[in-house]
């Protein structure tokens, strides 16, 4: 008898509807014949807190940190303990001989089925089942090819090594610092993670870049030329930005009338279909066309491939595609052509017969991209929100099927003197895939440098010019934009660049050599959503708009934090010693007592470090309050599910409160005619209307009432 352990019970459910046999339901399980499957429900085991492991640790004291525990134990989670004593129950079973492990094709799902062999004790024979498709079909063909449990034990030991690690950093790290701000009356919990707090750091070195920017002048040179043909524009070339106007006046005036030599190439040129998605950068789409959260994505996602099956493993970190699924990819298209109506034309102008970059078995990593599968469903039965995201993945699909677009680049290059001016022109000649994504207004930014020509630069001849005017463009540096949801996640994949030290660098890059998309990123695809959710809810960073900006709560603990925290340096440094582990030069046990070391150093430091006390009270003082002794904060309420401002000094009485709008306390213009306290702005509960009432209803008792709005005004 095969024991087929899933990491969810939808996926169970897949497996049992490739495996042949009679049907029988049980508690906790299906059976299939001669074949048992049963489920998780994600981590059915957790790491010991530190107060399982002894009572007095409950209570948060800096002197009892670091934490030092000689043997990391698992308990069951509560709300998911009856299933995992059915497992092990059924691992047990005398006429059970062999296991398969079902988790997750990465490092996370080969945990969290061998962390419940381990917990059962477990000494039979395992197998590993690695599922991308799970249609009936690919189940099947998944079947035939599973390899031993053992072939992914180095897999496995460094997952456990990193979640043991993260919980010594996480937990030792959070306490000492919350512990230590609370000296100063901290009542928050500032939140310390190997990912996380990196991320962070990124975001507050964005911001700090852009408000300590000094703005500069520089110039540019256009040039006007008279040709053979026609009358065109073109800018002067340069290594360097001309910041001296002295300087561009000389070449304007070394450069005006004179005749200069045109040299023009044309070039017809391919572009061809983007990728099919990987996570990241679904996520990164799904930000820009839907304004979703990353972790939304993830979710949807989730449930498009387990409640529907509609799609594939939806954490893949890759864009391509095995050669042999190309086989199948008309049955794929006809199931989206099923599925989605509206999809019909541009399904019936793909050709199956082209084969695209996409498919391409040198860069598939464990996983291969993000397509739909030959699963036909109620499409109508989905929310809106899954139908975007099913119509996002399947027209990168079928642009796989679509010849490239075709266009012809003219380049111009006028050379008078020693210097050059410049301009081109890409003209499409063929639309290709591009009428698949007519209407979607994805283009890149336009540089404010380019200069526009009417004239058809392809219609020109090479031969001589001569120069009718130089125009000098005095123009201002700018600072770099503050990162937006799809520019965070693409520098999350590529971090390493914003490191200076070279050997962190390399190691960062080493990490991420065999896969496609990233080049020394930090976290993962699945990972990253999580720590982004994370620090929003924690308050270390703010949405305005589409901006993400760090809060003052975050810029202090960046400012406190070492550089081996706020930095991806950790994870360059662990991934040099968990490539030891995988290569057995180095024990998960030695690899974790470095980890405790550093901890340990870091512990001391924050004990010895009077900034804490004096600097992390978690106040944003952006907003100072009228009272002029706290600073507004944003809060959430429970009550209403709406954000509002409150001030910081409240437990002394002040009780001023603002709406939310746009992220910023909404602070009135107009105040009571009865008691003076400011007015304050609400949308009624029909949400066809506003209306007004007064601050000081409960510090004044005033009893105004409530005030009708006019044209956005109280009407007094």
């Amino acid at each position: 008898m095969k024991l087929f352990i899933a990491e969810k019970p939808a996926l169970a459910k897949s497996i049992a509807a490739g495996i042949d046999g009679e049907y029988k339901n049980g508690d906790g399980f299906f059976q299939k014949g001669e074949n048992i499957i049963t489920w998780a429900f994600g981590h059915l085991l957790e790491l010991y807190m530190p107060e399982d492991y002894d009572e007095n640790f409950k209570k948060w004291d800096l002197k009892d940190l670091p934490l030092k525990i000689d043997e990391f134990k698992y308990k069951p989670i509560q709300s998911s303990k009856e299933q995992l004593k059915i497992i092990c129950n059924l691992i047990k079973r005398s006429d059970v001989d062999t296991i398969i492990n079902c988790g997750d094709a990465d490092e996370e799902g080969q945990i969290l089925i061998d962390e419940i062999l381990k917990y059962a004790n477990n000494k039979k024979p395992v197998l590993r089942l690695l599922l991308h498709d799970l249609t009936e079909k690919g189940v099947r063909s998944e079947l035939k090819n599973m390899k031993s449990n053992n072939d992914f034990s180095n897999l496995s030991e460094c997952g456990f090594a990193r979640s043991i690690a993260d919980w010594i950093v996480g937990i030792n790290l959070t306490r000492a610092y919350t512990t230590k701000a609370q000296n100063n009356g901290y009542k928050g919990v500032i939140s310390v993670g190997r990912v996380q707090t990196p991320i962070l750091g990124l975001v507050v070195s964005r911001d700090l870049e852009r408000e300590g920017h000094k703005s500069s002048f520089y110039y540019t040179l256009t040039g006007k030329f008279k040709t053979h043909q026609a009358e065109i524009l073109a800018n002067l070339k340069t290594d360097e930005k001309i910041t001296d106007e002295n300087e561009a006046n000389e070449i304007k005036n070394i450069c005006l009338g004179k005749n200069g030599i045109l040299n023009v190439t044309n070039e017809n040129k391919l572009e061809y279909p983007p990728l099919p998605y990987n996570l990241l950068n679904l996520q990164a789409d799904c930000s820009k066309k839907f304004n979703f959260k990353p972790d939304k994505t993830l979710k949807i996602t989730q449930d498009l491939r387990e409640k529907y099956k509609c799609i594939t493993y939806n954490r893949s970190d890759c864009e391509y595609l095995p050669v042999n699924m190309w086989e199948s990819s008309t049955n794929v298209l006809n199931s989206i052509k099923s599925n989605l109506s509206d999809f019909e034309n541009i399904i019936k102008n793909a050709d199956p017969n082209l084969k695209s970059r996409a498919f391409n078995d040198e860069f598939i990593t464990a996983h291969f991209a993000i397509i739909p599968t030959e699963t036909t469903f109620d499409f109508n039965s989905m929310s809106k929100d899954e139908q975007n995201v099913y119509k996002l993945i399947s027209k990168r699909y079928i642009a796989q099927f679509y010849e490239p677009m075709q266009y012809l680049q003219t380049n111009i290059e006028i050379l008078i003197n020693d210097y050059k001016f410049t301009t081109s022109k890409k003209k499409i000649t063929k639309n290709g895939y591009l009428s698949l994504f007519s209407g979607e207004n994805d283009s890149e930014q336009k540089n404010d440098d380019e200069v526009e020509n009417s004239f058809d630069l392809s219609l020109l001849e090479s031969g001589n010019c001569q120069t009718l005017n130089i125009e000098i463009n005095k123009k201002q540096t700018k600072p770099k934009p503050y990162y937006t949801m799809p520019t965070l996640l693409k520098d999350l994949t590529s971090i390493s660049k914003y490191v200076k030290d070279e050997k962190i660098k390399t190691l960062l890059k080493e990490k991420d050599k065999d896969k496609k998309g990233e080049n020394g990123g930090i976290g993962t695809p699945a990972t990253r959503s999580e720590h982004i959710k994370n620090l929003f809810e924690r308050e270390y960073i703010r949405e305005e708009k589409k901006s993400i900006i760090s809060t003052k709560k975050g810029r202090d603990l960046i400012a406190l934090a070492p550089k081996i925290l706020s930095t991806p340096d950790m994870t360059a440094l662990w991934y040099e010693q968990q490539l030891e582990i995988q290569n057995g030069n180095l024990s998960k046990d030695d690899f974790l007592n470095r980890v405790f070391d550093e901890v340990e150093e870091q512990i001391e430091l924050i004990k010895n470090n009077a900034l804490l006390d004096k600097n992390f009270n978690g106040i944003d003082k952006t907003y100072p309050c009228k009272c002029g002794k706290g600073f507004l904060q944003k809060r959430h309420s429970q009550k209403t599910g709406k954000d509002f401002w409150g001030c910081s000094n409240w437990k002394n009485g002040c009780s001023e409160i603002y709406p939310d709008l746009n992220g910023k306390p909404n602070i009135p213009k107009y105040f009571c005619p009865k008691c003076g306290s400011a007015l304050n702005r609400w949308k009624n509960k029909k949400g066809d209307g506003y209306y007004w009432s007064c601050s000081g209803w409960k510090t004044k008792g005033c009893q105004i009432g409530f005030i009708n709005d006019k044209n956005g005004k109280p009407e007094i």
